[in-house]
């Protein structure tokens, strides 16, 4: 599967949340498609998540396919409301769709 086609679906199903302090950031990495999502809440806390889509042939699903349901897990989890912060290892939460 080609991780651009990919990247090319979700920025097209992917509606941005206006809030001030927000980032989203899609890239294409070896072998998967990460969204990084962070915001700098009023407090100075940088808090967000990772969206990683890693398909395999044998999934069957298309490129388009995983860039909507990428888009749908980024704003599904920003519905939420309270991003969780970093852990003790500065990692945040990873979202494997």
């Amino acid at each position: 599967m080609n991780l651009s086609d990919v990247q090319t679906a979700f920025q097209s199903a992917y509606r941005p949340d206006p809030r001030d302090g927000l980032t989203v950031t899609p890239q294409v990495n070896a072998g998967d498609f990460t969204v990084q999502v962070r915001y700098l809440d009023a407090d100075g806390e940088l808090r967000g998540f990772d969206v990683v889509a890693q398909p395999t042939p044998s999934e069957g699903r298309s490129a388009p396919e995983v860039g909507l349901n990428v888009a749908e897990v980024v704003a599904r989890e920003l519905a939420y409301g309270q991003l969780s912060a970093a852990d003790e290892e500065g990692q945040f939460k990873r979202i494997v769709v």
